[in-house]
């Protein structure tokens, strides 16, 4: 009867959504570790004081995101999975485009791990929820500031 058991157990293992939705979080927290990077490098190559310290303190809030996401999977022993490279931009409104669009993907995919994991850990659903939501916040910050700079203006 135990190999029976054993069997069964680990036929529910291989249906459990578990394994990919923390393999989804990898990704998740690895764009996240690429958007900070992305917005430190940009904010150091903004010519103008007041938006190179928005494009700063939105690097800063982020990598707190990204601290508490590695926190998180530092717990099951993981850690973000480095994404593919993006290009920079020729500009300082692309660049600050691209990265806005990476933040919008980011929070969709925080979005959508947050309702998955509500139903099988609901604390963990909560915590990712409420990134999303923060996120969420910083999106329309980096709008705001991507739409300050002229999109003709070549660096």
């Amino acid at each position: 009867m135990a190999s029976s058991m054993g069997l069964l157990d680990r036929f529910r293992a291989a249906l459990s959504p578990e394994p990919r939705l923390w393999n989804e979080l990898t990704d998740i927290a690895g764009r996240n570790e690429s958007l900070v990077a992305r917005l430190t490098r940009h904010a150091a190559r903004c010519p103008y004081g007041n938006l190179r310290s928005g494009v700063e303190s939105l690097a800063e809030t982020q990598a707190a995101n990204l601290k508490q996401l590695r926190s998180i999977l530092s717990e099951k022993n993981l850690w973000p999975r480095p994404p593919e490279p993006a290009r920079d931009g020729a500009n300082n409104w692309e660049r600050l485009s691209l990265d806005l669009e990476l933040l919008i993907e980011i929070t969709q995919q925080l979005h959508r791990a947050a309702s998955e994991w509500e139903g099988i850990d609901p604390e963990l659903g909560d915590k990712l929820a409420a990134l999303a939501i923060a996120d969420d916040a910083r999106t329309s910050e980096l709008r705001a500031l991507a739409l300050k700079f002229d999109p003709q203006a070549l660096d």
